[in-house]
């Protein structure tokens, strides 16, 4: 069993959770691995020797721990700007559209502040969209007799899925990249004492910095990433009882209030933060009591440190991983000479967590694939300089305008404009004049010279409208999602006129989709390297069909078709296209060649009959599938021909003995036919023995009275030929006429 380490950890409700393991299990290979083991021995004491607890304190780390941490404010600061539009984008979304200071104004001009939030709408159909795609995916082996093991890994990782809600930790993530251009997602180790192996969870962008040198998506060039958290005090010193000291110099008293940020934060990352000890108009929140509440920023940094001497997998199908002395995998393949544990330079994750007043705590990565757990969900990216965006960012500037085009239409059509004498009525009485005329049921009483003018602008008014409903149009141009992609009545009147603008507007919106499934796969390579690496035990976990009936699968339990760690897999994202519009003409299209086939060949339509309902979006289309190919006797496309499940096995059985069982109803069959041709062929052989004898009696009686007129030789020359013809004629043959030959004379 695993051994949980000394508790580097934060916990599931505050942050990463991190379990460093500690020993080995015993392998097969140890009588003849001596050296290797030596080796791994020694690098692993030489890194826990330097990553030690009490050594946090030395020269070398404090020298780390500056570093780190010069690399945090650096970020920060490099990232504040686009932080700042990111959380404006954020907020735009949640219809905080206008500034305090433009309030502020139009209050005191006496103007509404409207919030005509189209650009709401415009998100709400991707995101909406993203939670409809289907999504699916398949884990392949590497190894032909570690098949049956991916099909497991499999049904295990959708397990997992299961466990942690994971389709709705990525709808998170995704509709953070698409309002402010990045998300993130983040797997590791789990609780094993909750029931959770590997968790798999959504992080918010507020809460990131990283490498912003890094240009692949992956982040596989990145030196350094960070995350986070505020903890109480008393929490953080429980979690690391022999580094009070520590903590104490860095927490913040918030007896009095909490500040507003400090320079280890930004207003993004601290703006809950503040809202919680602050109230809208920064005032401390107080009561009788008080809010006696110390807090602390923990900051948790992934970095790369070269090791000179990091023992690595080379060779076999774990080639390129860290040896790990707990995986039956590695040993599997060292012991069967298909793999070596070599000793080379090689850049290797470690994670420290720290405050600004020192470190907490530094270990390498427990993670055996050596890469961050988190991975980006990426909206755009500026090509300038590589910082992302989401997609409010082009489109705010229009609803801004839309907003203040709204209140102004407003004002104008409320507003009244009265020109006086300057001494036809005393000062006091124009705010009256202004009160009354600004009613629609005004009644003025004037006794002076002129009457007041009043005016209104109701053309200004439409002006603004006009300009309104301009700006609409424009968030659709730019945004990409247009009328029919939200079903709404325009000028498109044929269907295909309808589905080529939905195309068009699906297109423009293509890239968030495209990110997200290349994190999806980025994402599951890791997650299946934490499945391989943690589910090593005897267990079983349940799964459920598309009818919610559950089954239970057990996983190494002796039979290597149940093997998790033995064995390398892959993952593979396999998902249809998530356009509703494009799959609908897909599937309309097969229906129509489906028709047309059926006029002339319908057996052919009888025989992908159960593609074409797989490509409907109908309720039960997995149970109308199986179903179907029950029926006609056709297989699973996408099954492995190699390793097939038991309903497939159990029809193939079945179909063998229809088959079988056909097979001789047909030789029976045969058999009875053959039977019955050779004894018609008897008794038509008997009837034509007995016609030759009748002929031959009949030529006898011929030839007796032919010798009495012509003379025997004639007579017997001609005989000859007449009853060889009689023979053939018999039985069945024809043969060449004869040479006429000269009449003898008599």
């Amino acid at each position: 069993m695993r051994d949980p380490g000394d508790g580097f950890r934060l916990n599931n409700e505050l942050g990463g959770l991190m379990e460093i393991r500690s020993g080995r299990i015993p392998a097969p290979g140890d009588s003849y691995m001596d050296e290797i083991e030596k080796a791994g021995r020694a690098a692993k004491a030489k890194a826990s020797a330097q990553m030690r607890l009490s050594n946090l304190d030395t020269p070398e780390a404090l020298t780390l721990h500056q570093k780190l941490m010069g690399w945090y404010v650096h970020e920060l600061d490099r990232q504040s700007e686009n932080r700042v539009e990111m959380a404006m984008d954020e907020d735009f979304y949640d219809h905080i559209q206008w500034t305090d200071e433009e309030v502020a104004v139009l209050q005191a001009r006496g103007q509404a502040p409207l919030v005509f939030n189209v650009t709401q709408t415009t998100i709400n159909w991707v995101l909406g969209t993203q939670r409809r795609m289907p999504r699916d995916f398949r884990v392949l082996p590497r190894r032909k007799e570690g098949g049956k093991s991916a099909q497991r890994k499999s049904e295990l990782l959708k397990h997992v899925g299961d466990e942690n809600r994971s389709d709705f930790e990525w709808s998170e993530a995704f509709q953070m990249a698409v309002r402010a251009g990045l998300g993130w997602m983040e797997c590791g180790q789990g609780r094993p004492e909750e029931g959770i192996k590997v968790y798999d969870r959504h992080e918010d962008w507020r809460s990131m910095l990283w490498d912003s040198t890094s240009r692949r998506y992956d982040l596989l060039d990145a030196r350094y990433l960070f995350r986070t958290k505020w903890l109480d005090e008393d929490i953080a010193a429980a979690l690391w009882s022999k580094r009070k000291g520590v903590i104490g110099r860095s927490a913040a008293s918030t007896l009095l209030g909490f500040y507003d940020t400090d320079e280890m934060g930004d207003q993004a990352m601290d703006s809950q933060e503040a809202a919680y000890f602050r109230d809208a108009m920064g005032t401390a929140r107080t009561s009788q009591f008080g809010i006696n509440r110390q807090r602390v920023r923990v900051i948790e940094c992934w970095f790369k440190l070269v090791d000179k001497k990091a023992m690595v997998i080379k060779g076999g199908q774990f080639s390129g991983e860290l040896f790990d002395e707990w995986s039956p995998g590695h040993w599997s393949e060292i012991s069967n000479g298909f793999a070596t544990v070599t000793a080379r330079p090689m850049e290797v994750i470690h994670v420290a967590l720290m405050t600004d007043s020192g470190l907490l705590d530094l270990r390498p990565s427990p993670y055996r694939h050596n890469r961050y757990p988190f991975t980006p969900v990426w909206g755009y990216r500026r090509r300038r300089d590589g910082m992302p965006y989401g997609m409010i960012r082009g489109i705010r500037d229009i609803q801004r305008d839309l907003n203040k085009r709204a209140s102004k239409a407003l004002h104008h059509l409320s507003s009244t404009r009265v020109v006086i004498n300057e001494n036809s009525v005393p000062t006091e009485g124009i705010d009256t004049i202004r009160d009354e005329a600004a009613r629609p049921d005004a009644v003025l009483v004037w006794k002076g010279i002129a009457p007041p003018d009043i005016q209104t602008d109701t053309n200004l008014a439409a002006a603004h409208v006009e300009m309104m409903s301009r700006d609409g149009e424009m968030i659709q141009q730019i945004g990409g999602v247009t009328d029919e992609n939200l079903g709404r009545r325009t000028n498109a009147s044929s269907g295909i006129a309808i589905q080529r603008r939905q195309d068009q507007g699906a297109l423009s919106t293509s890239m968030f989709f495209e990110n997200m499934r290349l994190s999806r796969s980025i994402h599951g390579e890791k997650q299946m390297v934490l499945v391989e690496t943690y589910y090593d035990e005897k267990d079983e976990f349940r799964i459920t069909d598309s009818r919610g009936n559950p089954d239970f699968r057990p996983i190494n339990d002796g039979d290597p078709a149940n093997a998790i760690a033995e064995f390398k897999a892959d993952f593979i994202i396999s998902e249809d296209d998530w356009r509703a519009s494009a799959r609908q003409a897909q599937a309309e299209a097969l229906l129509e060649l489906a028709k047309q086939l059926a006029q002339t060949a319908p057996q052919l339509v009888v025989g992908m009959l159960d593609l074409i309902v797989e490509a409907l979006d109908v309720p039960k289309r997995d149970e109308l599938v199986k179903r179907i190919r029950s029926v006609t006797g056709q297989s699973d496309p996408d099954a492995d021909p190699d390793n097939p499940d038991p309903e497939t096995l159990a029809q193939q059985q079945a179909q063998a003995e229809q088959s079988a069982m056909a097979k001789r109803a047909a030789e029976a069959e045969l058999g009875a036919k053959e039977a019955d041709a050779r004894k018609k062929l008897a008794e038509a052989m008997k009837i034509e023995r007995g016609a030759t004898t009748d002929v031959i009696e009949q030529l006898r009686g011929a030839m007796e009275v032919a010798v009495q007129i012509a003379g025997a030789s004639v007579v017997a020359e001609a005989a000859d030929r007449v009853l060889a013809e009689a023979r053939n004629e018999a039985a069945g043959q024809v043969m060449p006429a004869p040479a006429p030959q000269p009449t003898p004379a008599m």
